[in-house]
């Protein structure tokens, strides 16, 4: 029995083969020591008192509008559909 599409019966299957990869060299004399570049804190950021404060200040405008619109004599007939 023939497979379809011809070619001698064996399929061409590419294996699976290690390439092992070496460590770069370091050719400045063994100066590991250097500083690395780092992300500066930007004013907002989570994990920052600056953070803590507009979440803060968030919460407290979410609560202050819903605290407005909960006031209303018709918000419990209107729904965001309409």
């Amino acid at each position: 029995m023939k497979r379809a599409g011809g070619g001698g019966g064996e399929m061409s299957v590419s294996h699976a083969s290690i390439h092992p990869v070496e460590d770069p060299t370091t050719t400045d004399g063994g100066n590991n020591n250097a500083p690395r570049v780092r992300m500066k804190d930007i004013q907002g950021m989570p994990g920052t008192k600056g953070g803590l404060a507009l979440r803060l200040s968030q919460f407290i405008f979410a609560a202050t509008a819903l605290s407005v619109m909960a006031s209303t004599s018709d918000f419990p007939s209107v729904t965001a559909f309409t």
